[in-house]
């Protein structure tokens, strides 16, 4: 058979070559036909059931158990799942017969919905408005998918149907164990917590136990031993942070106090070689980070995570790309499997778009040139983010084949799905990708809406593209009107995010009324609507962490409950913002006369590490009678109120004061300090200082002085 298969190849590599391609589907009538095996003739059956609930034509789509009975004017497709096959897939196409060859039933899968929809193109009875187009043509070739494992970790991957239509993976129905989640399953017992620096700590495992591993094998045994014959996969990854277990069995594998790898290793080969049906993945990230003196078995490997990568198309004389390589060439010795765990998201706001598809390329093609074998794309997940339909759509079709072109993949997939906004969508879209690239400047894997607008994004091009959208809209219907809706609802979020960084500007979020800021009419009547969506479901989160939009906008409707005063400091007479090391910090947001939200850092306040100088020109707190400023408080991200916080003049300190802030449950600490010592004509320098060792970030949102 495998003979056959070189041959077959090779036949069919020389008949293209040859000239005499074909790849006309149009028929009067198709007949399936299938090998004599169980997984071919279950594929034809799968095939023929799919085909004949979405064609309207009685008689066009019939199935033989041969091909001597078939019509002149019938084409006859015939299937065969080949696991010995060489190549991923085959096609063999002539004017009588499509011959379509694949290695896994997961590929004929993927092999169904590209022939349906082909078919749906040069048939319209056979109705494929809900599939996306295909990205195959069917002329004869024999081809490789360009991974073997392929993720796009967005909302609509994560539905196991649609993920199988796209021939990609998810993590849900593969995996048992993903991530940073053996805690998930692992009870407290003795023996299974790190030692580190000589004292046992429940922050981290130790690989090298006894009771790690037998309730690891347990947890296999008892949930996944009828699983598919192909198995399961389990990734053994530490907790996120750099502990090592240090203790003698974990030393006498090889682990340092900065290297858990040895012993996590070791762990997965055990197990490997318990489950050789199942495959098992450690990650390199953290504590995993210098390659054992020992391999993996066959059936474990490991997943490179690229936190460090920056987000851009160039990777020539990237010094960064360089090092990954280094790295992956490195442990290639210990491991066959290596598959990387990218990033495709801004983590901290999902809704403003993000033109991350030819970053995702050009980085693709490098990753496959360096033979890495797979790609976990982490991106907005089970959330919904903007454009991510599109982005799932491409991004699986970029694993499959990193050379198709992104302008006709988009362009595609909204002509297809989106008949009435096709073009407006495409345009917008594809010249935000052009945009960027141009750039050449990463995007940030974590940026605040202030770093967004000076990275990728254009406020006065996406408000023009916002309203030409919404004027579209009534003309919509079905999956067009209903993403269209989802999509608009998240620009609501964006809208308000421009409006908010004018502050009381033109096209601002804010007027000043008795003396008083607040929302001005237009930002409450995108509250109410945003609010609306998020009450229906339309849309629910806005990043990652602490993302819930309805704790954002309980911000927006609290906000009149500040009784702010208007700031009299004006944004000029703030020289300079510098953090302790002296770097020069963007001080726009600390005299914009907006407060912050107390639930997002990046969220109108300036953020500093231990140590922040503000100066203030001669003349700022002239006839001023009070300074007042906030701080962040937030746990989770190390922010607290100062330790102390100064004012000098010519050098000599004109206020001081030490901060002992032992309010629990509040977001934001208010100093208050009286202005009356302080001299009007001369520069003003605030030193604000952090002791806590534990909360050692500050956050300020605005300087107010007011007389």
């Amino acid at each position: 058979m495998l003979l056959f298969n070189i041959i077959f190849s090779c036949f069919i590599m020389l008949f293209t070559s040859c000239g005499s391609d074909f790849n006309e589907l149009d028929a009067n009538a198709y007949v399936l036909t299938a090998e004599q095996d169980a997984a071919s003739e279950q594929w034809q059956e799968y095939l023929f059931n799919h085909l004949s609930k979405r064609s309207a034509k009685k008689g066009l789509i019939s199935r033989s158990e041969d091909d001597e009975h078939i019509a002149a004017n019938q084409k006859q497709i015939h299937v065969e799942i080949a696991p010995d096959l060489n190549n991923d897939y085959c096609i063999q196409h002539t004017k009588e017969k499509l011959h379509l060859r694949v290695k896994t039933k997961a590929i004929a899968t993927w092999m169904s919905y590209q022939l349906i929809e082909s078919l749906g193109q040069v048939k319209k009875v056979i109705n494929t408005d809900d599939l996306p187009p295909a990205i195959i043509k069917f002329n004869n070739q024999c081809k490789d998918f360009d991974f073997v494992y392929r993720e796009p970790h967005y909302a609509p991957n994560t539905n196991i149907e649609y993920a199988a239509l796209l021939g990609t993976n998810n993590l849900d129905s593969e995996w048992g164990i993903w991530g940073h989640n053996i805690t998930r399953v692992l009870q407290d017992a003795p023996g299974i917590w790190a030692e580190v620096d000589g004292k046992i700590t429940q922050e981290q495992y130790c690989f090298s136990s006894d009771s790690l591993y037998n309730q690891l094998k347990v947890y296999i045994q008892d949930n996944f031993s009828d699983k598919p014959e192909e198995g399961m996969k389990f990734m053994i990854a530490p907790n996120d942070n750099l502990l090592s277990c240090t203790c003698d069995r974990c030393q006498a594998t090889g682990n340092t106090d900065k290297n858990a790898a040895p012993a996590v290793v070791l762990l997965i080969n055990k197990l490997a070689k318990e489950f050789r049906q199942h495959q098992f993945f450690t990650i390199r990230y953290h504590s995993v980070n210098e390659p054992p003196a020992y391999e993996f078995e066959d059936n474990a490997g490991l997943f490179f995570s690229t936190i460090e990568l920056p987000k851009i198309t160039d990777l020539k004389d990237n010094s960064s790309f360089q090092s990954l390589i280094d790295e992956i060439e490195a442990w290639k010795s210990k491991t066959k499997t290596i598959y990387l765990w990218d990033y495709a998201s801004n983590f901290d706001d999902y809704l403003t778009p993000l033109p991350s598809l030819s970053v995702l390329k050009a980085q693709l093609q490098g990753f496959k040139k360096e033979g890495v074998e797979g790609v976990f794309l982490n991106a907005s997940g089970y959330d919904y983010s903007s454009f991510d339909d599109l982005k799932t759509y491409v991004a699986a079709a970029l694993m499959i084949n990193t050379e198709l072109d992104i302008h006709t993949l988009t362009r595609a997939y909204f002509k297809k799905l989106y008949p009435k906004s096709h073009q407006l969508l495409a345009d917008y879209y594809l010249q935000m990708e052009d945009d960027f690239a141009k750039k050449a400047k990463p995007y940030s894997l974590y940026a605040g809406f202030s770093e967004v607008k000076t990275s990728y994004f254009d406020a006065d091009k996406f408000l023009s593209f916002n309203k030409a959208l919404q004027s579209i809209l009534p003309k919509t219907k079905g999956f067009e009107r209903e993403a269209l809706e989802k999509l608009l609802a998240a620009f609501r979020y964006t809208s308000l995010q421009i409006a908010y960084n004018k502050g009381t500007g033109t096209g601002g979020a804010f007027e000043v009324v008795n003396q008083q800021v607040r929302p001005n009419h237009a930002a409450n009547t995108l509250i109410k609507q945003l609010k609306k969506d998020v009450d229906h479901g339309i849309i629910k989160r806005y990043k990652e962490a602490d993302g819930e939009l309805n704790d954002y906008l309980a911000q927006w409707t609290s906000y009149s409950e500040k009784l702010q005063k208007p700031n009299q400091l004006r944004p000029e007479q703030l020289l300079t913002a510098l953090s302790n090391e002296n770097d020069v910090l963007d001080k726009s947001v600390l005299a914009d006369g907006v407060l912050g939200f107390s639930n997002d850092f990046h969220q109108g306040w300036l953020t500093a590490n231990k140590q922040l100088t503000l100066v203030l020109e001669a003349g700022a707190l002239s006839q001023k009678k009070t300074m007042q400023l906030r701080f962040l408080k937030n746990n989770r991200h190390k922010y607290a109120a100062p330790s102390r916080v100064a004012i000098l003049q010519a050098g000599k300190p004109v206020f001081q004061t030490d901060i002992s802030d032992v309010r629990e449950g509040e977001s934001v600490y208010t100093l208050s300090i009286p202005l009356d010592g302080l001299k009007a004509d001369v520069v003003s320098e605030i030193k604000i200082s952090s002791s806590n060792a534990q909360l050692s970030r500050l956050g300020l949102d605005e300087v107010q002085v007011f007389n």
